[in-house]
């Protein structure tokens, strides 16, 4: 797949002008506005950041089709961040310097994340994350221009624990196995995962753990080795690709049939698995299935979505839809473009109407008090989806899984 080109006229007018919106004095004379989106758009994970723009281009569809934003229209730059953080920089630089960007909407990788959240705040530009969600986005590198609309690292494997730990008490289980990704997002997960189950009661034995390197094409020696030890249970925190692979590899060695496993079978990994796809494995999401919403928004934004991309949105496009629409609302509240009025408008925890559902920013680190979602892939692949779907769906609440305020704040940059 070939990268899109990045919108990179640096003419000297253009320099000029975004040197100007460096010290928050942005040029709107023209009649666009343009949002910048560095993601994914090529490589293992280019799925997931594909997705997350047609979302976003979907809503600012929604807005230019309803007037525009106090006058103007919207238009949305994409550039390929690679997963490489520096590229990242480089992508978020170009939006604001050479494109007059007035918003950014964030990557993949939270590495990359990390890495643009300080250039959105060296240029007072807000940022919104809608995809990659390590805790140190709102935490190590919060700003006051950093926002995130996807739960976290912290709050994903807690939501997890806190639903399987029923079933550890009622199945008797006790042993435990897990395999995550080689880089921090894995790592995080599994460490708060463990900690959750800890945090609920449950007494569980650890029985191996493994480290694929993400991006890995084979994983037989992985899952012989988990199905050596036997373990009641698999916590899988593999996504993406790298889930496909590890699913298929799995399913033909019989691994589903031995043990229950979790995993993050989201919309887009269970259509390129299809009938493959382990019916009862345990999932969870970001965001709630759209065939659950049951919301005349929400079945406008999936019929435009299937229409217009001839699939049905998943989790990625109702996150890039929803991070548009949080900028948007900071936009009206504040009556301004202005990345520093907005981010004040934002900031303040206004409750957020959104497509998947209404939530506020917390105050004390941008991050938006948002469920997680859990469930079982269903029996039967769904005849109108052509899927499996995530059955029996339980909203984990945002009170019981977010770490607290408290905890945030110390590890926030001290002013």
């Amino acid at each position: 797949m070939t990268a899109l080109p990045i919108k990179t006229q640096v003419a000297a007018t253009a320099l000029l002008g975004g040197l100007a919106l460096a010290f928050g004095a942005p040029a709107l004379a023209a009649e666009t506005v343009n949002v910048g989106m560095s993601t994914s758009l090529t490589g293992p994970v280019a799925q997931l950041g594909i997705a997350s723009k047609d979302g976003a281009q979907m809503a600012i569809d929604r807005i230019n089709k309803d007037g525009g934003l106090l006058g103007k229209q919207i238009k949305l730059l994409t550039a390929d961040g690679q997963l490489k953080p520096n590229t990242g920089v480089t992508n978020v630089r170009n939006f604001v310097l050479a494109d007059h960007a007035v918003a950014i909407v964030g990557p993949v990788s939270s590495a990359v994340g990390i890495a643009e959240a300080g250039v959105a705040a060296q240029y007072q530009v807000p940022i919104f994350f809608n995809t990659s969600n390590d805790v140190d986005q709102t935490g190590k590198a919060f700003s006051k221009y950093a926002f995130q609309v996807v739960p976290s690292t912290y709050m994903e494997p807690h939501a997890m624990a806190l639903y399987v730990a029923k079933l550890f008490k009622q199945h008797h289980w006790k042993t435990l196995y897990t395999i995550a990704p080689n880089y921090a997002f894995g790592h995080s997960t599994v460490e708060q995962f463990l900690a959750g189950l800890k945090q609920d009661g449950v007494d569980v034995d650890v029985v191996g753990q493994q480290w694929p390197q993400l991006g890995a094409s084979d994983y037989t020696q992985y899952i012989s080795a988990i199905m050596a030890k036997s373990p009641d249970f698999v916590f899988a925190a593999e996504y993406g690709g790298d889930l496909i692979t590890f699913t298929k590899q799995a399913e033909g060695a019989g691994l589903f049939k031995k043990t229950q496993v979790l995993a993050d079978y989201w919309p887009l990994a269970l259509e390129a698995l299809g009938a493959s796809a382990p019916a009862g494995a345990i999932t969870d999401d970001r965001a709630p299935p759209f065939y659950t919403v049951k919301t005349k928004e929400m079945d406008q934004f999936a019929q435009a979505f299937h229409a217009k991309y001839q699939r049905w949105p998943g989790t990625w496009a109702i996150l890039g839809y929803s991070a548009v629409q949080t900028w948007a609302q900071g936009v009206q509240k504040a009556g301004s473009f202005d990345g520093t009025k907005v981010a004040d408008a934002l900031g303040d925890g206004p409750m957020i109407k959104t497509v998947r559902g209404d939530f506020k920013l917390r105050a004390c680190d941008h991050l938006a008090e948002i469920p997680v979602y859990m469930g079982v892939l269903s029996k039967d692949v769904d005849a109108k989806y052509g899927r499996r779907v995530m059955a029996d769906v339980v909203a984990q609440p945002s009170d019981k899984i977010m770490l607290s305020c408290t905890a945030k704040q110390a590890m926030q940059p001290q002013a």
